[in-house]
C-alpha cells in the first residue's frame, strides 16, 4: 500500500487511452491508485481501480476525484493532515446503484507535485464485521444470562451440600451411634466427596459472578498482618491432619495498613492455602510475604523509582513442591476453559482465573513457574492502597 511513493509517473494521457493494457507493477498493485495533480484532477489509474469502480480508464482519467468518492477533495485534505486512513462511499453512478465503501490512504510526491491516493474496497469486510458483531451480542446475552441463573442457583447447591459434609461428618464423629467398619469407609467417601464438589463448585461460582461484572469491590482501611495470622489460625488444624510440611514468613513485611477489599485479599489467600492443602500429599509448601525490591517493580513495569518506598506495595510467593504444570498448561494457566491434556480439578482452573482476574483489577500482576523437581511457584503483587 505504502509503496505508492516510489512509483514513477512519466504517462501521458494518450498512453493512458491505448486498449492494450500494459501490465506493469503499477497495474500489478493488490489495492486500486489514483494519481492526482494538487486540484484532484485525476492523471492516471491502475487496472484496480477499474475493477473498483466498474469504469474504462478513458471514462476516469481527466475527471475529479470527488466524481468518484463522497466528499473527495475534504477527505484527501483530512488524511493528507492528519495521516490516518478513511472509510469513506463511493459516488454511485446510477441512482439504483449501492455506494461501496472505501478505505482511502494518501501520500503526496513533493518532486512530481502529485497526489496518490490509495483505495481498497471494504464493503465485504463491513458485512461481515456486521454479522460477527450481532452474532457477539447474542452470544453475550447468553452468556450473561447464564451468569445470573447460576449465581441465583448457587445459593441452594451449596447450602445442600454443606447439609452433606456435615451430617456426614457428624455421623462419622459418632452422633448416631457406633459405625460399622463398611458404614465409616462409605461415609468418609461421601464426607471427602460431598467437600471437594463442594470447593470446586463454589469456586466456579464466584467465578461466574465475577464475570458478571456485578461484583462491587468494598475498600476499606485493614490490617494485614492481622489478616495473615487469622488465616494462619484457620488453616492450622487441616495442615496438621494432612502433616503436611509448611512455613509461612511474614517477618520482612513492615508495612501493615492496606486500603483494599479485604474479603478479597483473604479470599486471594485462602485461594493459595487451599491449593496447598488439596494438593500437597509428600512434598512441602511455604508462604512467604513481604515488600518487593525497588528494581523488581521497575523490570515488571510498575510504578517504581528510588525515591519511592517499595512498601507501597506487598509481594507474595507461594510454592507448593507436589504440583507441577506442562509448559503447555503454563501458556493457558489463566484460561479457564482451556481444555488441558492432563485432567485438572474444575475448582483448581476457576481459582487461578480468579487469582488473576482479582489481582489485576486491584493493578497488581501474578505470574507462574512450574518444573520438574522443584514445584510450582505462584508469585504476586499488590499495591497496598
Amino acid at each position: 500500500m505504502f509503496l505508492i511513493g516510489y512509483i514513477r509517473y512519466d504517462m501521458n494521457l494518450l498512453n493512458c487511452l491505448k486498449a492494450e493494457k500494459v501490465n506493469t507493477n503499477f497495474d500489478l498493485l493488490p489495492d486500486g491508485i489514483f494519481v492526482l495533480e494538487q486540484d484532484g484532477r485525476i492523471v492516471d489509474v491502475n487496472n484496480k481501480v477499474l475493477e473498483i469502480f466498474k469504469a474504462r480508464k478513458f471514462d476516469i482519467i481527466g475527471n475529479y476525484f470527488s466524481d468518484f468518492v463522497e466528499d473527495g477533495t475534504n477527505v484527501l485534505n483530512d488524511i493528507l493532515q492528519d495521516n490516518r486512513a478513511r472509510q469513506v462511499k463511493s459516488v454511485p453512478k446510477a441512482k439504483d446503484e449501492m455506494p461501496c465503501l472505501l478505505e482511502v490512504t494518501v501520500n503526496r510526491n513533493l518532486e512530481l507535485d502529485n497526489v496518490y491516493v490509495c483505495v481498497r474496497n471494504v464493503t465485504a469486510y463491513k458485512k461481515e464485521q456486521k454479522v460477527i458483531t450481532e452474532k457477539y451480542e447474542v452470544a453475550q446475552k447468553i452468556i450473561e444470562g447464564k451468569n445470573e441463573f447460576l449465581i441465583e442457583a448457587s445459593g441452594g447447591v451449596l447450602s445442600n451440600l454443606t447439609t452433606i459434609c456435615g451430617f456426614s461428618r457428624a455421623l462419622l464423629d459418632g452422633i448416631g451411634g457406633a459405625l460399622s467398619e463398611k458404614q465409616e469407609k462409605y461415609l468418609k467417601l461421601i464426607n471427602t466427596n460431598s467437600k471437594d464438589l463442594s470447593y470446586d463448585l463454589e469456586k466456579l461460582f464466584t467465578l461466574f459472578r465475577a464475570e458478571s461484572k456485578k461484583f462491587v469491590y468494598n475498600n476499606k482501611m485493614f490490617d494485614l498482618i492481622s489478616l495473615i495470622k487469622s488465616i494462619e489460625r484457620v488453616y492450622k488444624k487441616d495442615i496438621e491432619d494432612r502433616k503436611i510440611i509448611f512455613s509461612l514468613d511474614y517477618s520482612k513485611l513492615t508495612e501493615r495498613d492496606c486500603y483494599l477489599d479485604s474479603e478479597i485479599v483473604e479470599y486471594i489467600l485462602r485461594s493459595i492455602m487451599d491449593i496447598f492443602i488439596r494438593f500437597a500429599n509428600l512434598g512441602k509448601c511455604s508462604l512467604n510475604i513481604g515488600h518487593p525490591p525497588v528494581d523488581f517493580l521497575k523490570t515488571m513495569d510498575f510504578e517504581a523509582n528510588d525515591s519511592l518506598d517499595s512498601q507501597r506495595y506487598v509481594l507474595v510467593e507461594a510454592k507448593i513442591t507436589d504440583l507441577v504444570f506442562s509448559q503447555e498448561e503454563l501458556d493457558n494457566i489463566f484460561n479457564t476453559y482451556y481444555k488441558s491434556p492432563i485432567k485438572r480439578p474444575i475448582g483448581l482452573k476457576a481459582s487461578l482465573n480468579l487469582l488473576k482476574s482479582y489481582i489485576t483489577d486491584f493493578k497488581g500482576d501474578i505470574w507462574v513457574y512450574s518444573k520438574q523437581n522443584f514445584g510450582t511457584m505462584f508469585t504476586f503483587v499488590l499495591p497496598l492502597r
